[in-house]
């Protein structure tokens, strides 16, 4: 197959610029406070966004005022943009990107800001007064140096199907999980990591702790953000709409929240709505007769005050279930007292 090749002329280069950076022939810039990383090895769908947002109210009890910085996939705009202030969102999606525009509406009281750089997004930050950085989805940005490497792996497919790109979803070589400090599965509530995954750490990263985080539905909010007990809309008429790597995981949220949707519209991750999409979702919700649309917080930032239907959107909450895990965090930290 074609695509064989590419994924191995793929996996050299990525292997050779980590391998630049391990090395110091490429040097990690340093950020001007305490960095926290939350990444990856697949294209989407272990959870980073929800981590972060978890890392970063975790970190506000014990003191600290942590900023989230992220480039902001799928935005329109360039340069620094500063999502929110740490006091709720000041950019729309189109200039922020899904994921932190949804970070800033969940955790008002954080600040949220974008760059290619992540350098430059610190700075920015750190001048509105952040303290500490959480780097959204920042395993494969080895271009700044971070005091915790945490690198998540969704426990039903930790590797992606092993394959790089174009032939798969892994970002890089499955050696890479070298460089974590911390390894974490995620949705283990629905799937035990298998043996042989747990064995490949074991073989290829032996001294790195590894954790298990359960990622669950927090609950549910209409358009204005007030919340929604699932009783009360499961007997009315739903239509599922979300744009996400891993759209079964959005199922399975709805089916544990005991929500039957009348029919499940899934688009490309980080689908933008236009008339095409909004068209459809139109027709499915006249199809089906349905009352609300049920949505992720990532698309809800996209469709609010654009879809059809009122707007149901489920909350995530991240639980860690090993009390170690804050611990091994807090001491690679600096000491900071809780307010």
């Amino acid at each position: 197959m074609i695509l064989a090749p590419l994924s191995a002329f793929y996996g050299r280069l990525t292997g050779l610029r980590a391998g630049w950076y391990a090395s110091g022939r490429l040097a990690a810039e340093p950020l001007p406070h305490p960095t926290i990383s939350v990444g990856n090895l697949t294209l989407g769908g272990t959870g980073k966004t929800p981590f972060a947002a978890f890392l970063a109210r975790r970190l506000r009890l014990e003191g600290w005022r942590p900023a989230i910085l992220s480039r902001g996939y799928g935005r329109r705009s360039r340069g620094v943009v500063v999502v929110s202030a740490g006091a709720g969102p000041l950019a729309t999606a189109d200039d922020a990107g899904d994921e932190p525009a949804a970070l800033a509406r969940a955790e008002p009281g954080v600040i949220v800001v974008v760059g290619e750089r992540r350098a430059d997004a610190a700075r920015r930050a750190a001048e509105l007064g952040a303290d500490l950085f959480v780097l959204d989805d920042g395993f494969q940005h080895l271009a700044v140096r971070r005091d915790v490497n945490l690198l998540l792996l969704d426990a039903a497919d930790p590797f992606g199907g092993g394959r790089l790109p174009p032939a798969g979803r892994l970002r890089e070589p499955v050696g890479a999980v070298a460089r974590a400090d911390a390894i974490v599965f995620t949705r283990v509530q629905r799937a035990a990591p298998e043996r042989a995954a747990v064995e490949t750490l074991g073989r290829l990263a032996p001294r790195v702790p590894v954790f298990h985080a359960r990622i669950r539905a927090a609950g549910l909010a209409d358009d204005s953000g007030a919340p929604l007990l699932p009783e009360a809309i499961a007997p009315r008429r739903l239509l599922s709409v979300c744009g996400i790597a891993r759209p079964e995981s959005f199922a399975a949220t709805l089916a544990e929240l005991g929500l039957s949707p009348e029919e499940r519209l899934e688009f490309r991750d980080h689908q933008r709505y236009g008339p095409r999409q909004l068209a459809r979702i139109r027709a499915a919700a006249e199809r089906t007769g349905s009352s609300f649309v049920v949505t992720t917080e990532k698309d809800a930032v996209k469709l609010s005050g654009k879809s059809p239907l009122p707007l149901v959107t489920v909350r995530l909450a991240v639980d860690v279930e090993e009390p170690a895990f804050f611990a091994l965090v807090a001491s690679r930290l600096p000491r900071r007292e809780a307010p």
